[in-house]
């Protein structure tokens, strides 16, 4: 009776093993396929910035926190000039709540940060976000770097923090 609790036991965490496995994989396959636009409506698809390290932060022009957030990507993009290193700001908003042109220049701020659009919310969803802003770091090959970190702390330390987790995938 012990060899057959045991023999199911083994069964079910290889099941689940397996379930798991094939969840990260349709996963990994969806990632492949995500797209943005860009405010010149360009197109940008997330397989093409494979190779780098990716830091997306998904916000919205009517954010509160909307333009300490670009300031804070651009240091971070500053910090890694050079390397490679991708950082955007993904606007979740449609055509109707902010236009392309509005996006040249979010929340009112000129910025040599990367912007891109997500209306439909779709890579927003895909990547776990559920509050604004949301921050994913993808790693060279296009994986999720640990979990979608949501919301912002203007007093914490985010270009340092974001930084640490860039460093480690580098």
């Amino acid at each position: 009776m012990n060899k057959m609790k045991t023999l199911q036991s083994l069964t079910q965490s290889i099941s689940l093993r397996v379930v798991v496995l094939a969840l990260l994989s349709i996963q990994a396959a969806a990632q492949n396929h995500v797209s943005f636009t860009t405010p010149d409506g360009g197109s940008v698809a997330l397989a093409a910035m494979r190779g780098n390290v990716v830091v997306l932060l998904f916000g919205g022009v009517t954010d509160p926190q909307c333009r300490s957030e670009i300031k804070m990507l651009e240091a971070l993009s500053e910090r890694y000039a050079g390397k490679k290193v991708e950082v955007y700001w993904v606007s979740i908003d449609n055509a109707a709540n902010a236009t392309d042109a509005q996006l040249k220049s979010p929340c009112g701020v000129s910025t040599s940060v990367k912007i891109l659009r997500d209306a439909s919310r779709s890579a927003f969803k895909q990547f776990g976000g559920r509050q604004l802003p949301t921050i994913v770091v993808l790693d060279q090959q296009g994986q999720i770097s640990g979990q979608a970190r949501g919301g912002f702390n203007p007093n914490a330390d985010f270009v340092n923090d974001i930084a640490q987790i860039v460093d480690r995938l580098l």
